[in-house]
């Protein structure tokens, strides 16, 4: 809360942190998936799923994020009132995160091809832009 948004993974996030201290925030450099486990109940204000792997062959869509195994367990560590923000460029992934992401009890607030206001462009949001493709921003709200 209060801090700018940090772009472009963990270095110039550091970098950044350095420059302007952000007591609140902390930084992961593994897979979020190893915190569910350990993180206690309700703590995550905000959560991101930017430009995530797509898995785009059928018999591998189970691996994606956007799944019950995974979502189910983010949702626990979610406060109440706490946002998901989605960006992908794959309209698949887009479908699935609009079915899955309400079963697991976030209620859909927005779907839109313009990002967010506080929105800082990743590498993959501007290779898929290069490469046609349209991005979705989805925010999920846990009640």
């Amino acid at each position: 809360i209060g801090c700018e948004p940090f772009v472009n993974g963990v270095a110039m996030a550091l970098y950044q942190l350095r420059e302007t201290p952000c007591p609140n925030l902390k930084l992961h450099p593994g897979d979020v998936r190893d915190l569910f486990d350990v993180l206690p109940g309700t703590v995550l204000g905000k959560v991101f799923l930017n430009y995530p792997d797509p898995w785009p062959k059928a018999r591998h869509h189970r691996r994606r994020f956007v799944t019950p195994e995974h979502l189910e367990p983010l949702f626990r560590a979610c406060k109440p009132g706490a946002e998901f923000r989605v960006a992908t460029d794959i309209a698949d992934y887009a479908r699935q995160t609009l079915e899955e992401v309400p079963q697991a009890g976030f209620v859909l607030e927005r779907d839109t091809g313009e990002p967010w206001a506080d929105w800082y462009s990743t590498r993959y949001e501007q290779k898929a832009l290069r490469e046609g493709r349209v991005p979705h921003y989805m925010t999920f709200r846990k009640p």
